[in-house]
């Protein structure tokens, strides 16, 4: 066998020429490039998110971006041009300046889309715990009430309920709710079936603990990741769904303006000045697309997690 000679150096992990640094150069080069491997793929929830952001800003710091409130009424002022000076976006047909209108409908907007999508998520995967946990007929009950709601067309459901409560924002958040109820509840249904026969579930049961406690303790956080991903989703579709309300006269009501009303008001001049219809169009497709990207990119780490 053979031996180091007495005379070898031993490597000075300093020294230029020793194997040792290139390797661990190798090594932190490849970590460095797959951080940011990572964060290419994930740069279009940071573009997404400052989309949002510059939308949130913007709204707070109104007041020192735009001189006119956005129920003034300036006739003389009527109809003008996208680029006009201190109208930067126009004026509508009574001369209100659409960039603080826009602006002004950012809070209304914003909470149309987060609020139903988060009632709508936690009750539903409420009902999906329970209808999947418990089984039997709890669950066939359930589950019968949830496929009637789907046979009604999305749009449908949330118009109808709009109509029968009447025409408010609170009542239009309730119908947009109940139009996404019974799609999450079957989605967390679903995954409540495939979880409740797993061994950590089953051991609890024989421990001796009850149903509300695994529901809590150990079904929830199973489910909590594609429940915050759906619900993700669910805010851009609800700013889309609660602007067409506003649209057809069943969300916002005036004197509060949504970017729903926005476009119900500039599809009168659509020919005359169509800059009135088509940038609340653009700014609700922007911040709905804004949002699907978040939660498609929550999806992405979810997966890579697993």
């Amino acid at each position: 066998m053979s031996s180091i000679p007495a005379s070898a150096e031993p490597i000075d992990p300093l020294d230029p020429i020793n194997p040792i640094e290139p390797a661990r150069t190798e090594v932190a080069r490849r970590d460095r490039s797959e951080r940011r491997g990572q964060l290419m793929r994930h740069w279009p929830s940071f573009v997404a998110l400052a989309v949002i952001a510059v939308f949130v800003i913007a709204w707070l710091a109104r007041d020192s971006l735009t001189e006119y409130s956005p129920s003034a009424v300036r006739p003389l002022r009527a109809l003008l041009p996208v680029g006009s000076p201190g109208s930067p976006l126009g004026t509508d047909g009574l001369g209100r300046d659409l960039f603080s209108r826009v602006l002004a409908g950012v809070p209304f907007s914003l909470l149309f889309g987060a609020v139903p999508a988060a009632a709508g998520m936690i009750i539903g995967a409420a009902i999906g715990l329970v209808a999947g946990y418990a089984g039997g007929r709890t669950e066939r009950v359930i589950v019968s009430i949830m496929d009637v709601l789907l046979t009604f067309p999305f749009i449908l459901l949330a118009i109808l309920v709009s109509a029968v409560l009447g025409a408010s924002l609170q009542n239009a958040m309730i119908a947009v709710t109940l139009s996404i109820l019974p799609k999450n509840a079957r989605l967390i249904r679903s995954q409540t079936l495939s979880l409740k026969h797993r061994e950590f579930i089953v051991a609890s049961r024989l421990a001796g603990a009850g149903a509300l406690p695994i529901i809590v303790r150990h079904l929830l956080p199973n489910v909590l990741p594609t429940a915050l991903i759906v619900a993700s989703t669910d805010v851009g579709l609800m700013i889309t769904l609660t602007a067409g309300l506003s649209f057809i006269g069943l969300g916002v009501q005036p004197p509060d303006v949504d970017w729903g009303v926005l476009v119900a008001e500039g599809a009168r001049y659509i020919t005359s000045a169509p800059n009135l219809a088509f940038i609340p169009s653009i700014v609700i497709a922007t911040v709905s697309i804004a949002f699907v990207v978040i939660a498609d990119t929550e999806r992405r780490i979810l997966r890579s997690s697993q």
